[in-house]
């Protein structure tokens, strides 16, 4: 089975669990799931995500060299 490398850039409270950028391999045809389930990120948690810069849904596919944003919910008033 083959597989493709993407980069995965935290942001807010996430940002500060997960560390720095990160490049996880995935299986070809993989989506955002794999990703989360690839980096032990909770795919039942409420993020928003996007794929180089266009909003996207969990099971949005990604293709070599992706650069998948995961973004938390913002709170405060």
């Amino acid at each position: 089975m083959s597989s493709i490398t993407i980069t995965v850039k935290f942001f807010g409270t996430l940002r500060e669990k997960m560390g720095s950028d990160r490049t996880v391999t995935i299986p070809d045809k993989g989506t955002i799931r794999n990703a989360l389930e690839a980096l032990a990120i909770n795919p039942q948690a409420w993020y928003v995500y996007s794929i180089n810069g266009d909003h996207a849904k969990a099971d949005a596919p990604l293709h070599e060299g992706d650069v998948l944003m995961i973004i938390p919910p913002i709170s405060g008033g």
